[in-house]
């Protein structure tokens, strides 16, 4: 809860010039307390500020930048700081959010970019006792000069599933329940739980069909979420104009037929997801008690602790339907957007620690958008990622338990790029192509998972082959090989670990079309996503379909001689679930052992 007005450190401001070496040191104010993220501090109450004063102009700051730092005492106590241009209000430029046992946290910034003038530096309370204020110091120096990524990358292991299941299985959803330890997944006909035995190395897995009553009615578009913390699965398919939806407690043994929608007449690519409601802090109703009050009102109905929203384009406009107990009724919707502002067909909903509603678009004026609701889903805002081109693929994002955004996406260009953004949208840093390793051309299907604040990995499928790879291909036939990727950063998106996950066995070759209805049936058959999530360790999972599974077809997938056309394509739909082995998973709390493992 952000204001023009803050609780100061002392000295509460310092101006610093263009000159190597230049310093000040500040303390906090020693107040203590407990936040989620930003969004949810009082100023004055469990956060300060610290105002820097940049003098000169950008270009006097050419091989030089501010380095801001604080520290504290206690690894039991956790600072977050925030930096924005201008007053507390102006946008994020940085932040630092590393969370237990960290005893300190670090940022730095451009001025050659970001500007000078002023900073205010937001150090919000995390989790703090009283009696160990922090200590800062900001520093003009020079930067590093290597920003590549540190470490080992993280490697993967490919699941297919047995012969006669996820035999048609385009667009599909996949979730982890951390209460059972297994994976859910979900593509067209088949609802599939997924159990790995870890008694093995590599783990097996072992598959079985967990359908729904309403999987025995032809539909469409399914959808799957599993909310990781309660365990409870979502499974949703279209049907005529609204939807059916079920829900399972125990990864598919039993269902609970709900509602379905809230939309009257939500007719393609629905999403359902879920998370905390938006509710206020103890400080945060003293502070502002009515706008509290209304937030309470679309709270929690029944003793199930979580949101469910229900979102789809309607024809052109796109609605979202709050779910206060469960997932079992929905409210009527409310409208996110017109066409005016973005494009019907949007990516899958996510919710933060905080409680704040996401929805990515790929189409936002002519560039990529992301629909923000902050109030349990009655009323959105429409950010929009700067420097982006609009493209064929829904983006998708991934948020930190801080409420750090990821947002991957498939640029106009074809490449595919994540950006960052710690203040809900509203500015976005080190936005990164993570193709250039493999120097790829064109990408698919972006899906982002976050764990900790400062980690994430982004799934894509991506080709070398410069063209137009996503379109109907009907001309000169695309010749392309396409594999599976996966880019994960360990240091909030500064640097990227890009892998390839199928070096050996092609996921697709030709094109693959994104045009909808009227695609050819051959490049068509991948449909229009893929899916990723983490579980309790931080190990990454993702759902993908596999185009190409016959010898011949992966042969020629490994000859770079030979031809790689929709006719050389097997035209499959069959489903693989990518499982993370060994690296560093999404939460440091699990990284002893030298990795993940079996």
């Amino acid at each position: 809860m952000l204001t023009n007005l803050a609780l100061a450190s002392t000295p509460s401001s310092a101006t610093l010039g263009p000159v190597n070496g230049a310093t000040v040191n500040w303390a906090g104010s020693g107040i203590a307390g407990v936040t989620t993220d930003e969004t949810t501090c009082v100023d004055g109450t469990d956060c300060d500020t610290f105002t820097i004063n940049l003098s000169g102009s950008p270009s006097n700051y050419k091989g030089l930048v501010l380095n801001i730092s604080i520290g504290w005492g206690l690894s039991t106590n956790d600072f977050d700081v925030y930096v924005h241009k201008g007053d507390i209000t102006g946008p994020v430029v940085a932040s630092s959010t590393n969370g237990i046992p960290d005893i300190s946290e670090f940022v730095s910034i451009d001025p050659t970019v970001t500007g000078t003038g002023m900073y205010t530096v937001h150090i919000v309370d995390s989790t703090v006792a009283p009696g160990d204020p922090y200590h800062g110091t900001a520093l003009i120096t020079t930067p590093p000069t290597d920003t590549a990524a540190k470490g080992k990358a993280p490697t993967y292991a490919n699941y297919t599933s047995p012969p006669g299941m996820g035999d048609s299985s385009g667009e599909p959803s996949i979730g982890s329940n951390w209460n059972s330890g297994r994976i859910m997944t979900q593509a067209v006909f088949d609802t599939m739980q997924v159990t790995f035995d870890t008694s093995t190395s590599p783990a097996t897995a072992h598959w079985a069909l967990k359908d729904a009553t309403i999987a025995d009615v032809v539909t469409f578009d399914p959808i799957l979420f599993t909310d990781p913390s309660t365990g409870r699965t979502f499974v949703s398919e279209l049907l005529g104009p609204t939807s059916l939806s079920a829900f399972t407690d125990n990864d598919g043994e039993t269902y609970t037929n709900s509602q379905g929608a809230g939309i009257a007449s939500g007719v393609d690519h629905q999403t359902i997801g879920g998370g905390p409601f938006r509710l206020c802090t103890a400080d945060q109703l003293l502070a502002t008690p009515v706008p509290c009050a209304q937030l309470a009102a679309r709270g929690p109905l029944t003793q199930y602790p979580h949101a469910v929203y229900y979102a789809s384009q309607d024809v052109g406009d796109a609605e979202m339907a709050l779910s206060q107990d469960g997932g079992l009724t929905y409210e009527a919707a409310h409208p996110m957007y017109t066409l005016v502002d973005c494009a019907g067909i949007h990516g899958h909903i996510k919710v933060s620690s905080s409680g704040i509603v996401y929805v990515p678009n790929k189409n936002c004026g002519g560039v990529q958008g992301l629909v923000v609701s902050m109030d349990n889903g009655v009323t959105f805002s429409i950010q929009h990622v700067t420097g982006s081109k609009s493209s064929e693929s829904d983006p998708s994002v991934g948020i930190g338990a801080k409420g750090r955004i990821y947002f991957g996406y498939v640029n106009g260009d074809g490449h595919p790029r994540i950006a960052v953004s710690d203040d809900q949208g509203r500015s976005w840093h080190t936005d990164q192509d993570v193709g250039v390793p493999f120097n790829l051309h064109n990408a698919a299907f972006p899906e982002v998972v976050a764990g900790d604040n400062d980690r994430a990995s982004f799934f894509f499928l991506g080709t070398p082959q410069a063209g137009a790879a996503t379109g109907a291909d009907t001309g000169i036939p695309f010749n392309g090989v396409w594999h599976a990727y996966v880019a994960t950063t360990y240091d909030g998106g500064k640097s990227w670990f890009t892998v390839d996950a199928t070096p050996n066995d092609a996921v697709q070759l030709g094109a693959i079309c994104m045009n909808g209805t009227s695609c050819p049936s051959k490049p068509r058959n991948l449909l229009d996503f893929n899916d990723v999530t983490v579980d309790k360790t931080g190990r990454v999972f993702a759902a993908y379909t596999d185009g190409c599974i016959s010898a011949a077809c992966i042969a020629k997938g490994n000859d770079p001689a030979a031809s790689h056309t929709q006719n050389d394509n097997d035209g499959a739909t069959k489903a693989v679930i990518l499982r993370q082995q060994t690296g560093k998973g999404l939460f440091r709390s699990q990284d002893s052992g030298g990795g993940l493992q079996p």
